[in-house]
């Protein structure tokens, strides 16, 4: 081992921790790693930011444009809300889910399809009286399973064809993914309607619905009195805003609400303040003079109105949010929102909730004075309105993004243009006939995620620059020795699923995709089989929340713990894993 191997490996590891202990974002890992590596000259400016003029990059950023078009018009909520049929039978209608969902999903990336369907799932369970718990994961690992069909199903697929092009190698065809995705979205679909369907937890309901049941849990109602010292005094004034253990969330004065609350509002005799908060901060307020605590149930009625309603929200992996406290984000300032609950591992946090680092998957329920159409323009959370969206006449704008993209798929498959010219000009003709707007491109494309996949290239180029990539890759033949092929893809499979585990698939791909190419000339084995073996390994993570974008969307709304998917998903992991090394090897080994 070189000094220079040492260092990239060192640095590796160390990202990898720092990622796992979640001290900061995983883009802003990254980075610093890049900087370390250009500092130290085992990586140019330019190798840098090579990722970031790599053609499965825009493809990615193409697709969230098309898929945000055939989302904005609501189709596929109606289509599935009557494909979900009376709901008299819950396994017959998760059947209908899951094979309808993995119809679409391997054409259309699987985030906005899950982000658009999870609100609607938890409003026909609702309305059903059924577990939300048993539909929100199927919903999630049916999208991953069948988003392996086609290059299309996925944002890895996608990566792996930019790396494919980048390293000279050739492209996956559009289907040639379903030689593997075929036989692991069968079994996976067979295993979600039996033994997985009955280790799902049963949860009702949603986190609004536990804040509407028990609001004594979440909020302290106080009292204003003749004897307190700071009547007709701001909110600031009387220096209720920044109190130790809990938050001034509402008033009512009148029975009129008022909420948010402004640091200039003025306080009135007989106003009913709303602080956030558990019983034990209870003594914290009445140790304030002239503040007397309620003995009755708090009528959430009294701080709701036609404006102020209760929202639930959750945050993703990549939301600017990760690692900022409710406070430092200024919740109430920018979103127009006070948050009275936040429920992280399926459990509601206590504490003052201002002072609450946030974490992707957190669960946040809201007041919010913001409209539906302000909350569909967030990009850092996930919001999920109870509220039935209302019907609307059909016109192109709802058709037309689907036509595009069908006509896409098919020339792109009969090898008439490229896949990302097909893409580039369907964005193009979306564009001009006002089917999405320059407002819509921004809501539509995630540069964080762009950014990580982007950086990723990165660091699989410092490893191939040093020869990292080699090292790693006699390392493994070392591990397996004389055994049979099989075992050597086994042990790829496993390490890419790991990493994928603990970072992103996109970091994950991009750093084994070097070493599995290195690997291919040591074992003389078909590069691309190892290629198709790592990207499927990097998407097919069902063990854990943080291992797909989609997993971490219904971790909250679907109200589950850390171990919901450890019990599903890990027999799943296995599942794919055994499917794809056998499937992959007779395919290229034996038939070619």
């Amino acid at each position: 081992m070189t000094l220079n191997i040492a260092i990239v490996l060192i640095t590796l590891l160390v990202s990898f921790v720092l990622m796992a202990m979640e001290i900061t974002t995983p883009n802003a890992v990254i980075l610093c790693a890049l900087a370390f590596l250009m500092f130290v000259g085992i990586l140019s400016p330019t190798d840098a930011l090579s990722g970031f003029a790599n053609d499965g990059l825009a493809t990615i950023a193409l697709m969230y444009i098309i898929a945000y078009a055939i989302a904005k018009s609501n189709l596929i909520t109606r289509l599935f809300d009557r494909i979900l049929g009376d709901g008299h039978n819950e396994k017959r209608s998760l059947l209908r889910l899951l094979a309808s969902v993995s119809v679409i999903s391997p054409f259309m990336n699987n985030t906005p399809i899950v982000s658009t369907l999870t609100p609607m799932v938890q409003r026909w369970t609702k309305r059903k009286g059924m577990a939300v718990s048993k539909f929100l994961i199927p919903l999630s690992y049916a999208t991953i399973l069948s988003g392996l069909l086609t290059v299309l199903g996925t944002s890895t697929n996608l990566v792996a064809q930019g790396l494919l092009s980048k390293y000279k190698l050739a492209k996956f065809g559009t289907f040639d993914l379903a030689i593997v995705g075929i036989p692991i979205t069968i079994i996976g679909l067979i295993y979600l309607l039996t033994v997985g369907y009955r280790l799902l937890p049963s949860y009702y309901g949603s986190s609004v619905d536990d804040v509407a049941a028990e609001p004594n849990d979440y909020l302290i109602e106080m009292s204003i009195s003749d004897e307190f010292e700071h009547l007709n005094e701001t909110v600031a004034e009387a220096k209720l805003r920044n109190l130790p253990r809990s938050f001034l969330a509402a008033i009512n004065r009148g029975g009129q609400a008022i909420v948010p609350v402004a640091d200039d509002t003025v306080l009135r005799l007989g106003d009913r303040l709303y602080f956030t908060g558990t019983f034990d901060c209870i003594n914290d307020l009445m140790n304030i003079k002239g503040l007397v605590p309620s003995t009755q149930k708090i009528n959430l009625a009294d701080i709701t109105n036609e404006r102020a309603r209760l929202v639930e929200v959750s945050v993703p992996d990549t939301s600017s949010l990760v690692n900022q406290s409710i406070k430092s984000a200024r919740f109430r300032n920018v979103f127009g929102s006070v948050v009275v609950a936040i429920r992280r591992n399926g459990v509601n946090l206590e504490g003052r909730l201002g002072g609450i680092r946030l974490k992707g998957g957190d669960n946040l329920v809201m007041i919010t004075t913001s409209d539906q159409d302000e909350l569909a323009t967030l990009k850092d959370l996930h919001v999920f309105n109870s509220q039935p969206v209302q019907s609307r006449k059909h016109t192109y704008k709802d058709f037309l993004p689907i036509f595009l993209l069908v006509a896409t798929i098919v020339v792109s498959t009969m090898g008439i243009i490229d896949l990302f010219v097909g893409l580039a000009a369907s964005c193009v003709v979306l564009f001009l006939t006002k089917c999405v707007s320059i407002s819509d491109i921004v809501k539509a494309v995630d540069m964080n995620v762009l950014f990580l996949v982007a950086s990723s290239y990165g660091l699989g180029l410092a490893m191939s620059n040093v020869g990292a990539d080699k090292f790693i890759a006699k390392s493994l033949v070392a591990i397996t020795g004389n055994a049979s092929p099989i075992i050597y893809m086994f042990l790829i499979y496993f390490v890419t699923n790991f990493l994928t585990a603990i970072l992103s698939n996109a970091a994950a791909l991009s750093l084994m995709f070097p070493v599995v190419v290195s690997a291919a000339k040591l074992e003389d084995l078909p590069v691309m089989m190892l290629v198709m073996l790592i990207t499927i390994a990097a998407t097919a993570d069902f063990s854990t929340p943080i291992g797909y974008q989609t997993n971490l969307i219904v971790y909250g709304p679907g109200h589950y713990k850390f171990t919901d998917y450890f019990k599903v998903g890990i027999p799943l992991n296995l599942i794919c894993m055994v499917v794809c090394v056998f499937v992959s090897y007779y395919y290229y080994m034996v038939i070619l």
